[in-house]
């Protein structure tokens, strides 16, 4: 026995000392904390487990007071010109949820002992000897051109090559959203390619094209999608249950094969004081159905376009002691008398919580914030917002107070485009909506790497119906639907460690 193992700890002995002469193996990563006190969370017709939904607005809606925590951890092997990368998570939607659980996002009840690790990332990478050029092959975090509004910030499964030929830079890519059945043509695939132009050091161009291509519509309903998530274009106009009964005008339907295109520009440049960026982007295409309604339309036999646009402009300069932002985000929208769709389709319509338009407004109520955890809600939580597009404008002050201290405050609104379901079966009007956020936040380092913050926002709402407590229409009193929502607020302490 003791000479087993002590030829078991030479083995041990000889590997750890190998190891660093093949690769370096680093970690970071960092855990995070929040207890939250909301009015009115009430949430439907999104993601609902998945965490990412719209707020239904009520009246007189309970507060929700809960604490949520997440950790994610990197281990990072990487040697001269090849590596790879292994990204892990774990969430707790609310301390006290269960224990003794198999699933993600729940394991802090009593006693815990939960299986409930995520996998986010799981990929190589290599540089090509002698060129620029990078690959990344596996699954891995890919984001789009347009500040997140296709992909969000998104884990997917592909191949990406980056280079350089001064003074352009390029990205190429595919990623696979969904393999249905491997012997049909029922998959959903993405493609990528991109060009920056780096004339100087402050000013940058791009071109961007992006393809995708979804053969998964030979299924009726989203919940009969061919993906793990189980989503398609099914989902068009998510949460269209807060508006009708879903049993009267269903958005269910089969469709051939369709291609959809995205051609746009994205820029920065400094312009004396101020850095200005922004993006530009039309995405087209063609649903040919089979049968079925789409968007509210019974288009049995037919087909309808796509024709939807975005764009984006900000300004970030540095103003007194601080820095400060004006933006201003626009997403084309839908009207019940459209033929075709003019709102953009985006990766939520493939995953059950999909893109976060415009975060980097840092708004915490009107669109989702870049940091939110499970709870992650808001009033237009993808870039589609039912099919309605948005239009949108936010402004916002960060400043440090001392070498430990920072703050900052926002100000925002945001407006449907369109109104796309102006009256539901039973003809009760739905309006316009509109609402104006203002946010605050201070955060404290109190040691390097631990940041404590205490976060509020309030958003004011104008023409938001009155839900109650039911999540669709046919849930709900009609004679609330004539009456206002309240307005919202939620405030939350944050303790971030980061390592």
């Amino acid at each position: 026995m003791r000479k087993g193992f002590l030829m078991v700890l030479a083995v041990v002995l000889v590997a750890a000392m190998a190891a660093p002469a093949m690769a370096d193996l680093s970690t970071s990563g960092w855990v995070r904390i929040k207890g939250r006190v909301d009015s009115n969370l009430q949430t439907g017709g999104a993601a609902g487990a998945q965490g990412g939904t719209f707020i239904l607005p009520g009246t007189d809606v309970s507060t929700a007071s809960f604490v949520e925590q997440r950790q994610r951890f990197i281990l990072d092997w990487k040697s001269e010109n090849v590596g790879a990368r292994a990204y892990f998570e774990i969430d707790f939607g609310a301390w006290g949820d269960v224990g003794y659980n198999v699933g993600r996002n729940a394991g802090a009840g009593l006693e815990a002992d939960s299986i409930n690790l995520e996998t986010k990332n799981f990929y190589m990478w290599f540089n090509v000897p002698n060129t620029s050029v990078k690959v990344t092959a596996g699954l891995q975090n890919l984001s789009d051109s347009f500040q997140g509004l296709i992909l969000g910030y998104a884990d997917m499964a592909g191949i990406v090559v980056t280079g350089k030929m001064e003074p352009v830079e390029y990205r190429l890519g595919w990623a696979k959203f969904q393999e249905g059945s491997k012997t049909r043509d029922d998959d959903v695939d993405f493609y990528l390619a991109e060009v920056k132009f780096v004339p100087t050091k402050g000013a940058k161009l791009g071109v961007d094209f992006y393809v995708l291509r979804d053969a998964s519509g030979s299924n009726t309903l989203a919940t009969a999608g061919n993906g793990t998530n189980t989503t398609n274009l099914n989902t068009l106009g998510r949460a269209h249950a807060d508006y009708w009964d879903p049993t009267v005008n269903p958005t269910a339907f089969t469709y051939q094969p369709a291609t959809f295109y995205y051609l746009g520009v994205d820029g920065s440049f400094i312009a004396g004081p101020a850095t200005l960026s922004g993006f530009a982007l039309y995405n087209w295409g063609k649903i040919e159905t089979l049968g079925g309604t789409i968007a509210g339309d019974n288009v049995a036999g037919g087909s309808t376009d796509l024709k939807a646009y975005a764009l984006d402009l900000r300004a970030d300069m540095a103003v007194g002691p601080g820095k400060g932002f004006l933006e201003f985000g626009y997403v084309s929208g839908t009207k019940d008398s459209d033929n075709d769709i003019k709102t953009i389709i985006t990766g939520s319509n493939y995953a059950l919580a999909g893109s976060y338009p415009f975060t980097r407004m840092d708004m915490q109520i009107l669109i989702p914030a870049a940091d939110e955890i499970n709870s992650a809600s808001s009033l237009a939580y993808d870039a589609q917002n039912k099919l309605r597009g948005m239009i949108i404008v936010a402004a916002g002050y960060s400043m440090k107070f001392d070498d430990r201290t920072s703050g900052k405050v926002g100000i925002g609104y945001m407006a449907d485009d369109k109104v796309f379901v102006g009256q539901n079966q039973d003809g009760v009007s739905v309006k316009k909506h509109s609402a104006t956020e203002i946010n605050a936040n201070v955060n404290y380092e109190m040691v390097k790497g631990l940041n404590l913050g205490l976060y509020g926002a309030y958003a004011f709402l104008s023409d938001w119906e009155d839900y109650g407590t039911g999540q669709n229409v046919s849930a709900v009193n009609l004679a609330n639907m004539t009456r206002s929502a309240d307005d919202i607020w939620r405030t939350y302490f944050r303790m971030n460690y980061a390592f």
